[in-house]
């Protein structure tokens, strides 16, 4: 009965985060130098954008987004989970503009965090 309990509440534990897109990091960006870096360079170390588009220019842009959410741990307490229920939410977006040859002309990253609920663990603790 013990086991069925650790893994109820491992798979809680589990569920608690959620990840979706592809996180393209601030240091892969330096990877890739503007007029030089091409198409197939920037998909061939990120892998498939999240969504692609060819200009009437002749130019494309990848759009490469991603978001992931933590619950807070206390949401799990039986009871008064409800009171703290909540987490933390990071989502990024970066954008490449390629000319009409591929080759890539500028680079754009954005990002955005926030809380919600209560938390009585210190800021940061859930990563």
């Amino acid at each position: 009965m013990k086991r069925v309990h650790a893994l109820i509440a491992t798979c809680a534990m589990l569920a608690a985060c959620v990840s979706t897109g592809v996180d393209v990091r601030q240091e892969q960006l330096s990877d890739f130098m503007l007029g030089f870096s091409t198409l197939d360079d920037v998909t061939a170390q990120l892998g498939a954008p999240t969504s692609q588009a060819a200009l009437k220019n002749g130019s494309t842009i990848l759009i490469y987004s991603f978001a992931t959410s933590h619950t807070h741990p206390e949401s799990f307490i039986p009871f008064i989970g409800p009171l703290f229920a909540g987490g933390e939410i990071r989502s990024s977006t970066v954008l490449f503009e390629f000319d009409e040859n591929g080759v890539l002309r500028s680079q754009r990253r954005a990002t955005s965090s926030g809380v919600s609920g209560l938390s009585v663990l210190p800021p940061g603790m859930l990563q």
